[in-house]
């Protein structure tokens, strides 16, 4: 993991605990920052150049940035072990839409994270079918309690998973290697969620479907159209509460159409992340 940092910056990381770091950010001229345990620590002796943000980039890109275009005009790379790359820069446009990203002056690294059990709770008290919607703010556990939700689903009731991993970060495959999301998951590397989720419906018959990251009326759209096609589907979105996420234009079909069975809302709380569930009427589930 994080082999396309500089090695002196790679030991320090690992050597702090790389199942505590969540994000590095790197800025040209600057030291680095860590999101480590919750809170930001800042490596005052680690300042890093604008050619080695170009040497991790290209790094990251096996040598071959051409190869990770269609990634970078995203604006990210997912490297080998699944941590992606965000990417700051000059955005080149063509006719209106993004051709290119260049002149790279820093990173936002976030690390993957697989921690077995952080949805027993909700899978085994609250979960009795259907589909979820999970929220939280950024690199506050989303997709790592997608990713063992997604095992128990796989695993534990042997449910026929399609796994629409847009960035490889669901499910960090490398090679013949990947997080555990169970025994009868498929992944579809680095499709978007429309065409990943037409292409599972069509052709691989899923029980569940797994997308992150809502974030446009597309996404929301395909989704719910989905579900009311009677495939249950897990996500997850970027917001403080339910309350917040409706304030967004985007949601509104979800608050208007409720197409989720269940919401799962993470909060941070004297940093130790807290659970909280709610029904399809968004009332709080309390036990």
């Amino acid at each position: 993991m994080l082999n396309f940092l500089p090695n002196k910056l790679k030991n320090k990381v690992l050597k702090l605990g790389i199942d505590k770091v969540y994000e590095i950010r790197i800025r040209s001229g600057r030291p680095v920052e860590i999101l480590f345990n919750g809170d930001k620590l800042l490596l005052e002796k680690y300042v890093i150049s604008k050619a080695e943000v170009d040497e991790i980039v290209l790094t990251a890109c096996k040598r071959s940035i051409y190869s990770f275009d269609e990634q970078i005009k995203q604006g990210f790379i997912t490297s080998d072990c699944g941590e992606r790359i965000g990417l700051a820069g000059e955005i080149v446009t063509k006719n209106g839409k993004v051709s290119a990203i260049k002149d790279f002056n820093s990173l936002c690294i976030r690390i993957p994270h697989q921690i077995i059990g952080v949805s027993n709770i909700f899978f085994k008290k609250v979960y009795k079918g259907g589909s979820v919607l999970i929220i939280s703010p950024p690199a506050v556990g989303k997709t790592t309690f997608l990713r063992d939700l997604t095992r128990e689903l796989s695993s534990s009731l042997s449910k026929n998973v399609v796994v629409v991993d847009e960035r490889n970060e669901i499910a960090c495959v490398t090679g013949d290697t990947a997080f555990d999301l169970g025994l009868y998951t498929d992944v579809l590397t680095y499709a978007d969620k429309s065409f990943g989720l037409n292409q599972a419906l069509r052709t691989l018959n899923p029980e569940v479907v797994i997308v992150d990251e809502l974030v446009s009326i597309e996404d929301v759209n395909a989704v719910i159209k989905a579900i009311f096609g009677g495939v249950s589907v897990i996500a997850t979105a970027h917001s403080s509460s339910i309350e917040s996420l409706f304030m967004r234009d985007f949601a509104m079909p979800i608050k208007n159409s409720k197409p989720f069975d269940y919401y799962v809302v993470i909060e941070t709380k004297n940093k130790s992340r807290n659970y909280r569930y709610f029904d399809r009427d968004f009332v709080e589930i309390c036990f």
